[in-house]
């Protein structure tokens, strides 16, 4: 296969970061003619699936928030012709690609409210409606039979969809984030009040072939807990400051790690092979072997995000910690498609804060400014500065 380079089109921001932890972009090696290791990354055979869950998402939630009717009539001399709306014909073309996700068939208690709804309903009503399609794959309403089905499952759609249990559901994960991003943002705050200058990596941990499944049945929590355990204790790499590690579900890449590493930026710099040091920790001390197990070194694409968060951050460096807010507002977003069973206990990680002594004296030249950490707290807690 040629190598596809990701830099003839680059992707920017959490979206590359997403489309590689999906597997939607699956990366690999290869030497150039010169002999040097060059780093590349070509599309999984997921990209339909996921684009196709987001869509069906979309659509859902547009019938949804809609009370426009599926069609409306046009009377056309003696004729009458059914038009169908445009969320209505979203919804249509998401049920009748249904197929595209069929691996994920089964698997609708595990989805996010909005795409199990459509996605129950896609399996339950595409055989029955695919019969009343023209030949550009278009839903037939003028016949009775399909704008009558139609109907009824935008009726169920806004039924379910406005109930107060599945509003309590949404707003629940929306809080959870909201909750989950404030605190991570005081936990690297804390940090940075302490060290002015933070080397900050991050990683993306896999299990691969028949550890997905064990994965899936909670039985690879040995070695989440083994390395969380042993990256607080500083037993992986030294200095560790801190970190924040969340667990995630996707389409085909199953359950995997997003991770966040703090060490003090005044004794480290190179972030890129630390974080080789913790992929290669989890892949062989952890789950141990590299065929039940990946790692994705996001320092490979740093150059890829708006605002960058990987390396060295200073806490005057506006976009450095603009990175941080948006690296974080990833690790916490709960707007997945597939979500983790309660048994699975705390899905968001994080260390603690540091406690320094009145006494200690910090590292390095004094700070110049008088409220050091207000550029900080203003972008990662959105404080507004005083009115002068």
């Amino acid at each position: 296969m040629q190598p596809h380079n990701i830099k003839a089109a680059p992707l920017i921001g959490q979206r590359f970061h997403s489309l590689v932890s999906s597997g939607v972009l699956s990366p690999f090696e290869w030497n150039d003619e010169n002999g040097d290791r060059q780093y590349g990354y070509e599309l999984g055979e997921n990209k339909e699936a996921v684009d196709y869950l987001n869509f069906l998402q979309s659509a859902i939630k547009r019938i949804a928030e809609s009370k426009a009717p599926p069609w409306k009539e046009v009377s056309i001399g003696n004729r009458t012709r059914y038009i169908m709306s445009r969320e209505a014909r979203s919804l249509w073309h998401a049920i009748r690609s249904v197929e595209l996700a069929h691996k994920a068939w089964g698997r609708e208690s595990e989805m996010s409210p909005y795409v199990s709804v459509g996605m129950r309903l896609a399996r339950k009503w595409e055989p029955r409606l695919r019969f009343f399609t023209n030949t550009d794959s278009e839903l037939l309403i003028g016949e009775e039979y399909p704008r009558r089905m139609l109907a009824h499952i935008v009726f169920v759609i806004r039924r379910v969809c406005t109930s107060r249990r599945f509003l309590d559901r949404v707003e629940q994960l929306k809080r959870q984030q909201r909750e989950n991003l404030q605190a991570c943002c005081e936990y690297f705050l804390s940090i940075l009040r302490v060290h002015a200058r933070l080397l900050v990596m991050r990683a993306d941990l896999y299990v691969e072939g028949a550890a997905k499944s064990a994965a899936g049945e909670g039985k690879i929590e040995q070695a989440v807990e083994k390395f969380i355990r042993n990256l607080r204790e500083k037993r992986i790499i030294p200095g560790v400051l801190g970190y924040i590690i969340k667990r995630e579900d996707a389409y085909d890449r199953g359950i995997h790690l997003h991770l966040m590493v703090i060490v003090d930026g005044d004794k480290h710099f190179k972030s890129y092979n630390l974080t080789e040091i913790l992929t290669a920790y989890w892949i062989y001390e952890c789950v141990g072997s590299p065929n039940l197990a990946s790692g994705f070194n996001c320092y490979l694409r740093k150059d890829e995000y708006l605002y960058n968060a990987i390396g060295l951050v200073h806490y005057t460096d506006e976009g450095m910690l603009r990175g941080v807010r948006e690296a974080i507002s990833y690790l916490t977003k709960t707007d997945c498609h597939f979500l983790l069973p309660k048994t699975f206990g705390k899905n968001m990680r994080k260390g603690q804060s540091p406690r320094r002594q009145e006494d200690e004296k910090r590292r390095g030249a004094p700070r110049k400014l008088s409220n050091d950490v207000s550029l900080a707290e203003r972008i990662l807690l959105g404080k507004q500065e005083d009115a002068q």
